[in-house]
Formats: C-alpha cells, sequence, structure tokens
C-alpha cells in the first residue's frame, strides 16, 4: 500500500486501497457478503453511538465509509463519481 499516495483525497484513497488490497487477495467473493459487512458496519456505528464515545463514533463512520467504497467497487460505480453526481442532484434540488 506503500505506493498509494496518502495526499490524495480520503474517498480516492480508499477506492485504491481497496483495489489494491483485492488484487493481493484481500476481498470479498461477492456483493452479497460486501453488504453484509455493510450492515455490520452499520451496527458497530449504533453501538458506538449509544455509548456516546465521539472517538468510536468517528471510527466506526470511517469503517463505514470504507466499506461503501468498496460496495461501489463490487457493484461496478466509481464512488468519487458516484458521490459528486448525488452532490449535483442534491444542489439541484
Amino acid at each position: 500500500l506503500d505506493s498509494i499516495p496518502r495526499n490524495l483525497p480520503a474517498l480516492v484513497e480508499a477506492a485504491q486501497i481497496s483495489s489494491k488490497a483485492a488484487r493481493a487477495g484481500f476481498d470479498w467473493e461477492n456483493l452479497d457478503q460486501v453488504i453484509a459487512k455493510l450492515h455490520e458496519e452499520l451496527a458497530e456505528l449504533e453501538h458506538a453511538r449509544a455509548s456516546r464515545n465521539a472517538e468510536a463514533v468517528e471510527g466506526e463512520v470511517g469503517d463505514l465509509l470504507f466499506t461503501l467504497v468498496n460496495v461501489a467497487r463490487f457493484a461496478g460505480a466509481d464512488p468519487e463519481q458516484a458521490l459528486r453526481k448525488t452532490n449535483a442532484k442534491f444542489r439541484r434540488r
């Protein structure tokens, strides 16, 4: 992972880390498994939120975002472009 610049926008960095880890064999088998991980991370966020621990909440939000990057990868979507399009859609509303 050392070849991935640390000064990239966080979403782009996460996408590159995810792709490189997948090429090294650290990956799920299918999108259903990634979605299951997404549910797991959401439950962990709820637990952290209930504990009122701001640092734990922030960590779980990060885990949730990283998992969403993997959802995008498995779905064949560029997470940066997907978010840009949603930002634009929100602005129009």
